[in-house]
């Protein structure tokens, strides 16, 4: 008897436990998006600090592309990232969006300097467009139809010479 006392107090401890954590960590964390799925509502900053939303984006094609300059593969793949952005900027249906991930954006801002990649580069402020489509490293890239659907989805680097 003495034990199911104390098993009942050790379980009941660890849910207390666990709900103050979901508390702390803001509570349940949303479901991530899929290919075919809407991509739920997301905010970026630009380097002024000015809000982009996702939403303001309907009736265009997103380009959303993670990446940090201490990663290999990102520095590998920016020639072919910045030569799509060169083709693409002139499109007025086609928004690129180049989010800096889990880096200082002074550091990427330097490394795009002193390679001469002129690009537009935007901040997760609270990590929740991240969160969205559930990246677990960089380089990712995110694809979104005019209609906000999650049409194509890149894990690594990818050749952006046809798109």
């Amino acid at each position: 008897m003495k034990h199911k006392g104390l098993i009942l107090l050790i379980v009941l401890s660890a849910v207390v436990f666990l709900v103050f954590l979901s508390q702390q960590n803001g509570g349940p964390k949303p479901a991530g998006v899929a290919v075919g799925l809407r991509v739920p509502d997301f905010v970026l900053l630009d380097k002024d600090g000015k809000e982009i939303r996702l939403s303001q984006l309907k009736g265009k094609t997103v380009f959303v592309h993670f990446w940090a300059s201490w990663c290999k593969e990102c520095r590998a793949e920016m020639p072919s990232i910045y030569n799509l952005y060169k083709r693409k900027s002139s499109d007025p249906n086609f928004v690129f969006l180049s989010v800096i991930y889990k880096e200082d954006p002074a550091d990427s801002s330097k490394y795009l300097k002193e390679n001469n990649y002129n690009i537009p580069v935007y901040i997760d402020p609270n990590g929740n467009a991240a969160e969205i489509f559930r990246v677990t490293g960089v380089p990712e890239t995110y694809i979104i139809n005019p209609e906000g659907i999650l049409t194509k989805k890149v894990i690594g680097p990818g050749r952006w010479e046809e798109f």
